[in-house]
């Protein structure tokens, strides 16, 4: 594991998009997250793709997780934010990006269908965010490190945490998420986990400096895994 730390979550974006393209090439699979957390380095991504330096026509990707019950439409569904901040903007194409329909009737086919895309795929970098509770995907504390994909109920924690995308209001916020299973994120050749701001301060130190590797707190079973970069600003640094 490489623990790195930078001034501001820029720095840290800037440097992860370095490592990302050390790591692949233009045929690579990625495994990509949303939220606030990677969107400067997908700003990177973008930038570097419109100056020229990197195609995406041939790179595959898939998605981390998927709120129940929301359409493909809805401004805060994880569809609308990777074409919003990603794949609007380079030239991948569409049809080789998979995120979880979680919007599906069956919720139960959905899951079968997503994990045997997952299984029949190689992830060359999975990007990843962690939440102050540990939780990496939507695997909340609890996760069995042997699940794969799966519907999930949000911890009360996580619900709020997010209310910033849904205006503040708990009550717009979906209470389930079809995620990819930790083993599924650990299936992944190599791993960046992102963090910023000191309400991940807990996480990162459990990770990082913890002995302990417990499903109570699910990001510490990237102890194990052989090749994880761990960028965080400042305020997210367990040291201060």
């Amino acid at each position: 594991m490489k623990y790195l730390i930078f001034d501001t979550k820029k720095e840290a974006s800037v440097e992860s998009y370095k490592i990302l393209k050390s790591l692949i090439d233009e045929n690579s699979t990625l495994g990509l997250a949303t939220g606030s957390t990677p969107t400067d380095l997908y700003a990177e991504m973008i930038a570097d793709y419109k100056a020229g330096n990197f195609s995406y026509k041939n790179i595959k990707s898939y998605n981390l997780d998927e709120y129940v019950g929301i359409s493909y439409e809805h401004p805060e569904s994880y569809h609308k934010f990777m074409d919003t901040n990603l794949f609007d903007h380079i030239d991948i194409n569409k049809e080789n990006t998979h995120v979880p329909d979680a919007s599906a009737a069956d919720l139960e086919l959905a899951v079968k269908s997503y994990q045997e895309e997952l299984n029949n795929a190689q992830i060359d970098v999975q990007i990843l965010g962690i939440g102050g509770n540990g939780h990496i995907g939507f695997n909340e504390p609890g996760t069995s490190f042997d699940a794969g994909v799966h519907v999930v109920d949000l911890k009360e924690e996580t619900i709020k945490a997010n209310s910033r995308f849904f205006d503040g209001d708990i009550n717009l916020v979906p209470k389930q998420a079809m995620t990819m299973g930790i083993k599924d994120i650990m299936r992944a050749k190599h791993i960046i986990l992102l963090a910023f701001g000191k309400e991940k301060r807990e996480a990162i130190r459990s990770l990082v400096e913890g002995e302990e590797i417990t499903e109570n707190i699910p990001c510490t079973i990237l102890k194990n895994h052989p090749s994880v970069y761990v960028l965080v600003d400042k305020e997210a640094d367990f040291k201060l």
